[in-house]
């Protein structure tokens, strides 16, 4: 490990340290004790840096309690001479300094195995939580103060993560007012429904809406998800638009000509007009009907060369 990597890791050396300073303490309280004829009490300080290695090496935390057992097995038959029932007894004791230490060891590589999991998890939600294509914001049921809203959200309202949290949602980005919540307050059920999403300039922007509600570590949120659909408004108002006006120029033609041909009838039963008049007005509703077919021809055409201005279900509509 080089220098940079310490200076920017600087509690990289803590654990050893520790760890070191606490095995020292150890050894020197065994022969300390083992030469004023202490046997028992100072053991107990071994387990200290025992669990401590099997905590944060594991494996290599094993083979650190095997060699503190073997000083300590050492500094008992070379320093206090003991008799056979002291050697059982420091034998069992280094074999259980052993046993603590496999144990400690698999609780931390369970515990590790467990953490990374949950990293891994939570690399996996923060990904499509900052890269879903939909607006996300959670909100504390109780409060209706926000509590976190994902990037979509934050494009779509105008507004900064920190403008955001902590903010009543009532007439921030909701246009209910406060005591009007539809979901707690006047019991409605939003899924897939069209509402509005008010902007950091108070505009109102179309979107489709569901509210889930949600507990979690006995807290109740309302997790809200919606998507613009201010393209697909454009389109239904551009083809409201242009299925008016191509039905009004359609429709003038076909209501004069119906009144001429009505106005010739009559003047036929009548007798009061004669062939050459006739044909003189049937001439004039043929252009009316040249100018409705032109019409048709128009739209005909738009579609042929792609117009953009064509919604893409009228489009649809004239090809049938």
């Amino acid at each position: 490990m080089d220098g940079k990597t310490i200076q920017n890791n600087p509690g990289s050396m803590l654990k050893p340290g520790i760890l070191l300073a606490v095995t020292l303490i150890a050894i020197v309280l065994t022969i300390f004790c083992l030469s004023s004829g202490i046997t028992i009490v100072f053991t107990h300080f071994f387990y200290i840096p025992i669990i401590l290695a099997a905590y944060w090496y594991q494996k290599r935390g094993v083979f650190y309690a095997v060699c503190l057992s073997a000083f300590y097995l050492a500094a008992v038959l070379f320093i206090s001479q003991p008799d056979l029932s002291e050697i059982v007894a420091s034998v069992t004791r280094a074999a259980v300094f052993v046993g603590i230490s496999i144990f400690i060891a698999y609780l931390s590589l369970i515990i590790q195995k467990e953490n990374a999991e949950i990293q891994r998890s939570e690399t996996k939600f923060r990904a499509i939580w900052e890269h879903v294509e939909a607006g996300i914001v959670l909100v504390d049921r109780k409060t209706h103060r926000i509590i976190d809203a994902n990037p979509m959200a934050l494009r779509l309202t105008g507004y900064s993560r920190e403008e955001m949290i902590g903010h009543l949602c009532h007439t921030f980005i909701c246009p209910a007012e406060k005591g009007k919540c539809p979901i707690d307050d006047l019991g409605q059920s939003i899924e897939h429904a069209e509402r509005d999403l008010l902007n950091r300039e108070g505009e109102k922007i179309p979107i489709l809406k569901t509210v889930t509600p949600m507990t979690m570590n006995g807290d109740e949120y309302l997790v809200e998800n919606f998507v613009s659909i201010s393209a697909v408004k454009d389109a239904e108002n551009a083809l409201i638009a242009y299925i008016r006006e191509a039905a009004l120029r359609i429709k003038n033609p076909l209501e004069l000509v119906k009144q001429n041909i009505s106005d010739i009838q009559n003047q036929v039963s009548e007798g009061e007009t004669g062939n050459v008049h006739i044909i003189m007005e049937l001439a004039v509703q043929e252009k009316h009907i040249e100018e409705i077919l032109a019409t048709i021809r128009d739209l005909n055409a738009a579609v042929s060369e792609k117009r953009t201005e064509i919604p893409d279900a009228m489009r649809e509509f004239l090809k049938q």
